[in-house]
């Protein structure tokens, strides 16, 4: 495999030594995005913000690992992921679907992108917790059905079929709130 280059390597080299101003120089470029990535996942503001602080920190304690084989901001986004993960699992009570639901997304475009996101996140946060991690995972964040099974420990047909359910239950709260 391929080494990285990583357009914040000064910053990386840096903060690998301790330096403290570079560790904030990296925080707030990514501190944004990885709150947000958190926030999908968990659909809690100040559990996500807990998190991803405390992503940040393991992020530092651990940046000696860090070796340019994917960007830092992936090797960042890993590491959220995981933290988000392990929360949700502390907390968990896990239900399993096994069962297959069609695809019930219908394209209704939207003039106002923004309200769009907004009305999303709201409707995501009320989703089940199973529904909400697969969706994030699959739509935000770009993992496919095997990537996803693997980090919730559970099997393909599962994270298929929370992610129809999810896509149902969505298009109805967002019929719900758009037509309110």
């Amino acid at each position: 495999m391929r080494d990285v280059v990583d357009i914040h390597q000064d910053l990386i080299e840096k903060s690998k030594k301790g330096n403290r101003v570079a560790q904030k120089a990296l925080f707030d470029l990514y501190s944004k995005a990885m709150y947000n990535i958190v926030v999908r996942l968990v659909g809690n503001r100040d559990d996500s913000a807990d998190i991803t602080q405390d992503g940040f920190i393991d992020a530092f304690t651990r940046l000696d690992q860090f070796e340019y084989k994917a960007t830092f901001g992936a090797w960042l986004k890993r590491i959220m992921v995981n933290r988000a993960i392990n929360f949700l699992n502390r907390r968990r009570i896990h239900s399993d679907l096994e069962f297959d639901l069609e695809d019930y997304m219908e394209d209704d475009p939207m003039e106002n992108v923004a309200e769009l996101m907004l009305q999303l996140n709201h409707s995501l946060a009320e989703i089940p917790e199973g529904c909400r991690v697969v969706f994030t995972l699959f739509y935000f964040e770009g993992y496919d059905h095997s990537e996803i099974a693997s980090i919730l420990k559970t099997s393909e047909s599962t994270s298929k079929s929370q992610l129809s359910r999810a896509k149902k239950l969505l298009c109805e709260l967002m019929n719900i709130k758009i037509e309110a």
